[in-house]
């Protein structure tokens, strides 16, 4: 009965009331069954290295596995859940403000002129599908090879024929001699 009374008035103690509390309550529960959990495997890995010398001692490894198992088991919620009360019962909120940024240092840093910025030439160099799909237009690369997972040729690639001489033998990954920038295995020499 004492033991519920404190419980309850532990509730006071947090400024968000009984919803923090609970929360806290959650926090400390999932740490607690997490870090026993993570020593429960290691144990259970402890004991399955050492099991099979009980059939040398005239037991069934398996049974021997699930009895020794479960007990190991049920001591490991025992202990969870008393360091669950230990630490609930004696937990302390401490709430500091948080700390004022300081200002003494700052600059602010701005462009000289916010309208100035890279012309449209310079965009179309660096990345000309978006310039491409600002004029209304399919940007390069979408088709076929974009769809294969190919990388399509740029505007300064030209996408000629693949010529080699009669001696030369096509790769199954080379080029296709079509010019269509896809592998000659997909290609032509599909057939």
């Amino acid at each position: 009965a004492e033991g519920l009374d404190y419980y309850l008035a532990r509730d006071e103690v947090f400024p968000g009331g009984a919803d923090e509390a609970r929360q806290v309550e959650r926090e400390v529960m999932l740490q607690i069954l997490d870090q026993r959990w993570r020593d429960h495997l290691s144990e259970m890995d402890y004991l399955r290295e050492g099991i099979n010398l009980r059939a040398m001692g005239q037991q069934d490894p398996l049974v021997a596995w699930q009895r020794e198992g479960y007990e190991m088991f049920g001591q490991m919620l025992g202990s969870s859940e008393d360091d669950y009360l230990r630490y609930v019962m004696h937990v302390q909120v401490i709430t500091e403000p948080a700390p004022e940024p300081d200002l003494a240092n700052a600059q602010y840093q701005a462009a000289e002129d916010p309208s100035e910025g890279p012309s449209i030439m310079q965009a179309a160099r660096a990345n000309p599908a978006l310039v491409a799909a600002a004029d209304g237009a399919p940007a390069p690369g979408v088709g076929g090879a974009s769809r294969l997972g190919m990388m399509a040729a740029s505007d300064d690639d030209t996408q000629a024929p693949l010529v080699k001489s009669s001696e030369q033998k096509l790769g199954r990954n080379d080029p296709c001699w079509c010019g269509s920038n896809k592998k000659f295995k997909v290609c032509h020499g599909a057939s």
